[in-house]
């Protein structure tokens, strides 16, 4: 049977580096995230007829491979059939990535967020940020409407990924997840929390004893921003942290980020970074693959399907134009995301049958320091 040589290449690279999964289990999760990148869908409609067409294959046969590789091993067909292992797929899934990334300041940006499609789903994800986009390493999948902590989950999640011990990972979060248990749970990782707080309770600034409420020191940092040690909060909520506060006239409204960085290491800038991870669910949803179509209700067969997602982005993520295409000239700001002009840029090579190159994710550059005055509290 023919196989086109892209797809045997991606076939490779999936079994290689998730070596947990069958040879099977690799191949039928490299078509499908090959075929998602392609048609820009994740429907299994479309992505299996694609396949059934580029390979020669009965598109009914196609389709039922597809379906199986998102089913438990109980609704499998045969004796000898298994689960596809989400979980255990994360913490080779970074090392990928990481195989993949590179950084002169050797500093990773991760970012936890969630994510809701309708009244089904909740996804908790942890991505790794990178030139605009989120690549997703480990996510859960839990009924959108069902009560019940978090915490397990983001604790879980956590302890799946390892990073090298010379890499600096910070970790970025919303202010709607933030809790005390997650920043001493990423701490217990030996990675840093960079998370945002609500501008309410208390705060004690170390360097001269002085108690106000964070909602006042808010609204003196206006058009200006401070950093410095401080005790947030007060009883069983108390932390002792670095305190970052950013509030220019674009913003509409106050940054207060708690850290446990030294004062002069860190800079609140560093928090635009988290918008990535709303792009990258943008690409997994309406400018991408159209995840928000699914009429799955299961949430495991969900996470299933994110472990495809993610490697469609992660192939689209290390996709470059031919040498021949590359610009002369430096280029002018990118209108098109990175996942955008790598699914382009691969369809033109397909269509031209010329090789694709992958080549390293583009290198991380931290966002320049506040311009304003600092505040002298």
């Amino acid at each position: 049977m023919f196989y086109p040589p892209e797809l045997l290449s991606w076939t490779t690279c999936v079994s290689r580096h998730l070596p947990l999964l069958s040879k099977t289990q690799a191949q039928v999760l490299a078509w499908y995230s090959f075929a998602v990148t392609v048609v820009q869908s994740s429907g299994i409609s479309q992505v299996s007829y694609f396949l059934a067409c580029l390979l020669g294959q009965p598109e009914n046969t196609v389709r039922q491979r597809l379906r199986e590789s998102l089913y438990a091993a109980r609704d499998k067909r045969g004796l000898q059939r298994r689960d596809v292992a989400v979980e255990a797929c994360f913490a080779p899934l970074l090392r990928w990535v990481l195989s993949l990334w590179q950084s002169d300041d050797r500093v990773l940006f991760l970012a936890v967020d969630a994510t809701t499609l309708r009244q089904t789903f909740t996804v908790l994800s942890i991505s790794v940020l990178v030139s605009g986009c989120a690549l997703p390493v480990a996510w859960a999948v839990v009924p959108a409407t069902a009560a019940g902590s978090w915490k397990p989950h983001w604790q879980r999640l956590l302890r799946a990924l390892s990073v090298p011990t010379d890499l600096r990972v910070v970790v970025l979060a919303d202010r709607g997840l933030y809790a005390k248990w997650l920043f001493d749970a990423i701490i217990a990782c030996h990675w840093h929390p960079l998370l945002r707080i609500n501008p309410q309770g208390s705060v004690t600034i170390c360097e001269n004893g002085q108690r106000l409420a964070l909602s006042q020191l808010a609204h003196r940092c206006q058009g200006k921003w401070w950093r410095g040690e401080a005790l947030c909060f007060s009883g069983a909520t108390r932390l002792r942290c670095t305190l970052l506060v950013l509030y220019n006239n674009q913003q509409q409204a106050v940054w207060m980020l708690v850290t446990d960085l030294a004062p002069a290491e860190v800079s609140p800038t560093w928090y635009a970074l988290r918008w990535w991870i709303e792009t990258g669910f943008k690409a997994l949803k309406t400018a991408g693959f159209h995840w928000e179509r699914t009429r799955m209700i299961d949430p495991a067969r969900a996470e299933r399907l994110w472990l495809v997602m993610a490697l469609s982005c992660l192939r689209l993520a290390t996709l470059s134009p031919t040498p021949e295409d590359a610009p002369v000239f430096p280029p002018l700001p990118a209108r098109l995301s990175l996942f955008r002009r790598a699914s382009l840029s691969q369809l033109a090579a397909l269509l031209l049958q010329r090789p694709l190159f992958t080549h390293p994710l583009p290198p991380q550059s931290f966002p320049p320091p506040p311009s304003l005055e600092i505040l002298q509290c």
